[in-house]
């Protein structure tokens, strides 16, 4: 999965158009501004917070369109104030993003964090879904792929720290990716607020009547299902449903408190609960300086 996405072919690291209608997916973003005038909102309120304006860290910021709509939803003095950095490991990503905004480009968090000297506002979204994961069976058994692409189930040597163990769904995804991230990346993070938006949820509502899990490939708009996703690799989207009880559980690893866990509709003040505003969830969390008692 790392090789397909983000290999020297890969999909996200290859000239190509992945958003928008002649892509294969669209995200909020790229159909309404309410998400970017939300998450200034949140902003402001977070400097507020802070006591001071943090700079602002963007993780995989797609095209750009995202931090284009939060620089125009702040105010004038707001916009004057704001010190925007991009995460973006692909270098094609990176030039569009720079066709829209104004900022600083790193390719790892771990460098703008180092650069700003810890303090940080960090907002993602849609960025987590895209982390490889490794599959496992009821019978903790994990899956690898053939060479024509086949499905093969081998006993699991070195079980993942997952809290599904106990009690494992049918198939299910592990992003050992992302807490090999959390602790070598966000671990840097010495105080300010993460603001973090996907699509997934806890594990009963991902995982509920769902024996494939939640892997899946989107390529020209279409949804295909394993064995269908492994097909074309570096020609399509891959991605996962993610488990934000392990980002919470992670972050508490590394000194993160959660805020706030809701769904994207009630975050924009919206009703679309069953669609994609139910679909995604918006976690907060907070990192507190070492002096900071409040």
């Amino acid at each position: 999965m790392a090789e397909a996405l983000y290999g020297p072919n890969g999909y996200y690291t290859s000239p190509r158009t992945i958003l928008g209608s002649r892509g294969d997916f669209t995200t909020t973003p790229k159909l309404t501004k309410l998400l970017a005038k939300k998450i200034a909102t949140w902003i402001e309120s977070a400097w507020k917070r802070q006591g001071q304006n943090l700079p602002v860290i963007e993780l995989g910021p797609g095209d750009g369109t995202l931090a284009n709509d939060i620089c125009n939803s702040l105010g004038f003095f707001a916009r004057r104030k704001l010190d925007y950095h991009f995460v973006e490991i692909s270098p094609h990503l990176a030039k569009r993003q720079q066709e829209k905004n104004k900022g600083t480009w790193h390719t790892t968090l771990g460098e703008a964090l180092a650069v700003i000297r810890g303090s940080a506002l960090i907002i993602s979204n849609e960025f987590f879904d895209a982390f490889p994961v490794r599959i496992f069976n009821q019978a903790l058994d994990e899956l690898y792929l053939g060479p024509n692409k086949e499905e093969i189930w081998r006993p699991c040597h070195k079980l993942p720290d997952s809290a599904l163990l106990g009690d494992p769904p049918a198939r299910f995804e592990h992003a050992e990716s992302i807490q090999q991230w959390f602790r070598r990346e966000l671990s840097q993070m010495k105080a300010g607020e993460i603001l973090t938006i996907d699509y997934g949820g806890g594990p009963d509502e991902i995982y509920h009547r769902r024996p494939l899990g939640t892997i899946r490939a989107y390529a020209h708009h279409m949804r295909f299902l394993p064995p269908e996703a492994y097909q074309n690799p570096g020609k399509q989207d891959l991605t996962f449903d993610v488990n934000f009880s392990e980002l919470i559980r992670w972050g508490k690893e590394i000194g993160l408190e959660k805020t706030s866990l809701m769904t994207q509709a009630e975050f924009l003040g919206t009703d679309d609960v069953n669609g994609a505003g139910g679909a995604f969830k918006v976690l907060h969390q907070r990192k507190r300086s070492a002096d900071d008692t409040s």
